[in-house]
């Protein structure tokens, strides 16, 4: 018992360290929201009115409410930020580990001494807790703009569910995010890392354009993403009241077809599939990430410690041969 308190306390303290570090940077906390941003600002400058006039080719000719249209844009740009910040977020926290493995004060902490599943336990309890954080201020800040610019047709099961989204992703993506990060020994190396997710993620999970614009080779790949995935679930639970004032008075087929091109509903090999699909493939990706992440992480985040080792055994190993041959020198000095 008494140890089990100490690796708690012991998992606490470097929590509370990692997320000091990490916000008293104010450059990490802008990288880890440049992806979102780029986002918002794409919408703003082209992909609004882009998303606006495809949308408006599904109605006849002055027959579309404009306040509408732009309501259910707004909530398919809100829900693309979120579902790229969860991702993005998730890798850019993962640098203090990173700079931890680099500048040794990982092996620091193992020789205090913690244990290693505690050490990588904290790293991920911290990725989580500074995802879901930043995440939902976010959501929040999504919230407002849809409420500011008229365009809040959300339900509050609607707001409760893509809350719980928010943790739902930001635990997907720390699972996969913190052992695949593990592996960098520098920092340089993990910020050309991050830096090509951010810009690749956008596209593979619908948030810059719909999916359904995409071969459907490509839509099939992206739908293997644990993000692709989340992202859907943010879609239907920000757009689906929009989508119901957009096309109240007409055909189920009209809404069906409007939430299929805009991606609430995506192709996944085969089969389009809907909230139930995305919500079960997400909670399997979190069970297996969950045991593989625990044992490939610990035994990278281990690798400095075990190749000092090895030089080590190495030089005393050398220095066992000299004393050897001393000894045999010795011998023969006496024999003579």
């Amino acid at each position: 018992m008494k140890n089990l308190r100490s690796d708690f306390l012991a998992l606490g303290y470097t929590v509370r360290r990692c997320a000091g570090v990490f916000f008293k940077d104010g450059l990490s906390v802008f990288l880890a929201l440049l992806a979102p941003i780029i986002v918002f600002l794409l919408y703003v400058l082209f992909l609004g009115d882009l998303q606006s006039d495809a949308l408006l080719e599904y109605f006849p000719a002055g027959m579309a409410d404009e306040k509408a249209v732009s309501a259910f844009v707004d909530s398919w740009m809100i829900a693309g930020v979120l579902g790229t910040a969860c991702i993005t977020v998730s890798f850019s926290a993962n640098n203090i580990m990173v700079g931890d493995r680099e500048r040794g004060v990982v092996n620091d902490f193992i020789a205090a001494p913690m244990k290693k599943s505690v050490l990588l336990g904290a790293y991920f309890v911290f990725n989580f807790l500074v995802t879901a954080a930043i995440c939902t201020i976010v959501f929040f800040i999504g919230l407002i703009y849809l409420a500011a610019t008229h365009s809040f047709y959300m339900s509050a099961a609607d707001v409760f569910s893509a809350f719980g989204t928010i943790l739902y992703g930001s635990l997907s993506a720390t699972l996969i995010s913190v052992p695949v990060c593990a592996s960098f020994k520098t920092q340089g190396a993990l910020g050309g890392f991050s830096g090509i997710v951010s810009a690749a993620i956008g596209f593979l999970i619908g948030a810059y354009m719909p999916l359904s614009t995409f071969p459907s080779w490509i839509e099939n790949a992206a739908a293997v993403l644990p993000g692709t995935h989340i992202s859907g679930l943010f879609r239907n639970f920000f757009m689906s009241g929009a989508l119901e004032n957009l096309t109240a008075g007409m055909p189920d087929a009209v809404a069906n077809s409007i939430a299929e091109s805009f991606s609430m509903k995506f192709l996944f090999f085969g089969d389009k599939v809907g909230v139930d699909v995305m919500a079960g493939y997400v909670s399997a990706w979190v069970v297996v990430c969950a045991v593989c992440g625990l044992v490939i992480g610990t035994r990278l985040l281990d690798a400095p410690a075990a190749l000092r080792g090895k030089k080590t055994g190495r030089a005393v190993g050398n220095d066992g041969e000299s004393g050897d041959d001393a000894a045999k020198v010795d011998g023969n000095d006496k024999e003579n």
